[in-house]
């Protein structure tokens, strides 16, 4: 009797084995391959693309409203604003507001600031539905911290929290009808001409009081109706530059250098008389 014909054949069993696993091993490296090449086209060409463009992508608005409630509703707590909505408050949330916001959000917080429809997203409207919804600890949290690829700054280095909770206040006060924004004086083409950071100390520090838009609060020459308007600088000016105020941001030596800072105090030591010292 032959007892090799009874025997398995360990060997062709064995091959098999040996074709089946490198028959995956291949089908995963190929997987593997496929999905970073895909990475690499999204990164290299989808990117930029994406960048570049101005219109919703299909169902990118809903997309991106529920990556933003989610990151919102889950970092920001439950803090209720400390301030409520009293005059001081409205008021402070009023003066940060026009320097720092308008500018997108308009003056009457429609969305349609000068800046505001240029964005991708646009500025939102501060009246809407969907602001009057978030609470106030989100609306904090997104003032602070800002929001990425949605064109929102975060003011955490610029504003304290008692700051960004007036702003809080005055950004409720849209949605009930009752905010009012001053009418900040425009610069004239002669006092804009009057900026020049080769000039002398008051035509650069006209230069800084420009570029950091001091004027959007203040008017070009400290013209600002009420407690906005300015009556010169000194060491008033700079401590209050240095450390902020309420509705004012601080700006440290890394935004405005100390001989920056000489030129600015320069500048606005010609402003008129009639406001407010600049420390008060």
């Amino acid at each position: 009797m032959n007892n090799r014909t009874s025997q398995p054949n360990v060997t062709g069993q064995s091959q098999a084995q040996k074709r089946s696993g490198l028959s995956w091993q291949a089908w995963l490296a190929g997987l593997i391959i496929g999905v970073v090449g895909t990475l690499v086209l999204v990164v290299l060409i989808g990117m930029p693309l994406a960048i570049g463009h101005r219109t919703d992508l299909p169902l990118e608005k809903l997309y991106g409203s529920l990556a933003v409630g989610l990151a919102v509703k889950t970092q920001a707590g439950n803090a209720t604003n400390p301030l409520g909505q009293n005059g001081r408050a409205l008021e402070a949330g009023r003066n940060a507001y026009i320097g720092m916001c308008a500018e997108c959000h308009g003056a009457n917080g429609d969305g349609k600031g000068i800046f505001g429809q240029q964005l991708y997203p646009p500025a939102t409207d501060l009246r809407a539905e969907d602001t009057k919804e978030k609470s106030d600890a989100e609306l904090f949290w997104i003032i602070k911290n800002g929001l990425s690829f949605a064109g929102m700054p975060g003011f955490a280095k610029q504003l304290d929290d008692q700051t960004i909770w007036a702003l809080v206040s005055y950004t409720r006060s849209f949605g009930q009808g009752q905010s009012g924004a001053q009418a900040i004086p425009t610069p004239t083409a002669g006092q804009l001409a009057l900026a020049d950071p080769a000039g002398d100390a008051v035509h650069r520090g006209a230069a800084v009081y420009f570029a950091q838009a001091c004027h959007e609060c203040h008017g070009p020459v400290g013209n600002a109706p009420g407690e906005l308007g300015l009556r010169g600088g000194g060491r008033e000016a700079q401590e209050a530059l240095r450390r902020g105020r309420q509705g004012m941001p601080a700006y440290n030596s890394s935004m405005i250098t100390n001989a920056q800072m000489s030129d600015l105090v320069a500048y606005m030591n010609t402003f008129p008389g009639g406001g407010q010292r600049f420390g008060r």
